[in-house]
């Protein structure tokens, strides 16, 4: 016998002929995997977001026996007012999501952006480590969608969050001065000092020049990114800087004038202004007398603690800063235990309830998106 056969007379695969049927076993092994990766991908999210839930189960359980009899007066008017300011304030950021789309020229109908803020809060409020990432791709995809185009949809799921947040600050700051934790002056100048800054900030980042910059350094980065288009990735290689001016052509849209900032502001106050209430609202149903200033304090101690992101929706952390605020404020243990429960409950397990069961909606409906490849790749082609 010859190097040739093998023991039964016949031919030895070649070394091609192995790597090819491997190659095939392993197209065959991620065939499924391929073709149903979306479907995988929504589950393992809602797997992780129920484990998650599962996980945090036992100290709301432990925070309602702490809570004991202030829970057995609980009044079920003032609850539901907590509910329906949690839920307000929730829709008014998804209309200042929807007011910026309009801005750009790419409107979304008020119904698909609420399914689609409800979603992407519940996302990164449950979902641990990738959730705040997650729920933003989930965004980015379903205004796709909808025919936003790649640049607007991204550019425009990070600007509602970082206007939140600097409106918050500058909250923050009023509250400090009004509430004596800070004087005045220095309340006032800190708040100037934000507002200002972000504006110039704004001005700076949305300058062609530097935006242009800003673009080819992320497509630089970008065209590294493995699971990227690899059509796409040839036409940033190829010629970034026209795929950076277009980009920038793009987000230059989304330029809002002075009466339509001032709207989105307003949006943003009033966000927050329904989100302070609910937690008003929920030490009323408790029926513990709360004075606004530590009601505020404890406030900021959950918004901070979400922020964060050590755990999704700021879990462990947020209660603890708002039942440390409230005791602090000589509210009881008992209480202050059951007005933590009862924002908590609404505002991040209610919240993300509802919020899954818009996304578990929203997969199986909607219109669907067909990538489309980097224009610049046509004259390449040609």
């Amino acid at each position: 016998m010859t190097g040739a056969q093998d023991d039964r007379g016949g031919d030895a695969p070649t070394t091609g002929e192995d790597a090819m049927t491997a190659a095939t076993r392993m197209r065959s092994v991620l065939r499924p995997v391929a073709t149903h990766g979306k479907s995988i991908a929504h589950w393992a999210l809602v797997l992780a977001a129920l484990g998650y839930l599962a996980w945090q189960s036992p100290d709301l359980l432990r925070s309602a026996a702490e809570a004991g009899d202030a829970l057995a007066g609980l009044s079920w008017t003032w609850t539901g007012v907590c509910a329906l300011l949690a839920l307000g304030a929730l829709a008014v950021y998804g209309e200042l999501h929807r007011r910026l789309l309009v801005v750009a020229g790419a409107p979304v109908g008020v119904v698909p952006m609420q399914a689609i803020t409800f979603a992407e809060n519940a996302i990164s409020s449950t979902v641990p480590v990738v959730g705040g990432a997650g729920s933003m791709a989930y965004s980015i995809a379903r205004l796709r969608r909808r025919g936003v185009d790649a640049t607007l949809a991204s550019w425009s799921v990070v600007l509602p969050g970082a206007l939140s947040t600097i409106v918050l600050i500058v909250l923050a700051m009023v509250a400090a001065g009004a509430a004596g934790w800070l004087p005045v002056w220095l309340a006032v100048v800190l708040g100037l000092a934000v507002a200002l800054g972000s504006a110039l900030l704004w001005a700076l980042l949305t300058r062609p020049a530097v935006l242009r910059r800003v673009l080819t350094g992320l497509l630089h980065v970008g065209r590294r990114i493995p699971w990227v288009c690899h059509h796409c990735r040839g036409a940033w290689t190829l010629d970034p800087g026209t795929v950076s001016d277009r980009l920038a052509a793009r987000i230059g849209l989304l330029r809002p004038t002075a009466p339509q900032w001032l709207v989105l502001v307003a949006l943003a106050v009033v966000s927050w202004g329904f989100d302070y209430l609910a937690l008003s609202a929920a030490a009323t149903a408790v029926g513990i007398p709360v004075e606004w200033g530590p009601l505020a304090l404890g406030f900021l101690a959950v918004q901070a603690s979400i922020a964060l992101q050590i755990l999704p929706g700021g879990a462990g952390l947020a209660e603890a800063g708002l039942l440390g605020t409230l005791v602090a404020a000589g509210v009881g243990a008992g209480p202050a235990a059951a007005t933590v429960l009862v924002y908590r409950i609404i505002t991040w397990l209610g919240l993300s309830v509802i919020g899954w069961i818009v996304y578990a909606v929203q997969i199986h409906t909607g219109p669907t998106h067909r990538h489309r490849h980097a224009p610049e790749l046509a004259p390449h082609a040609a």
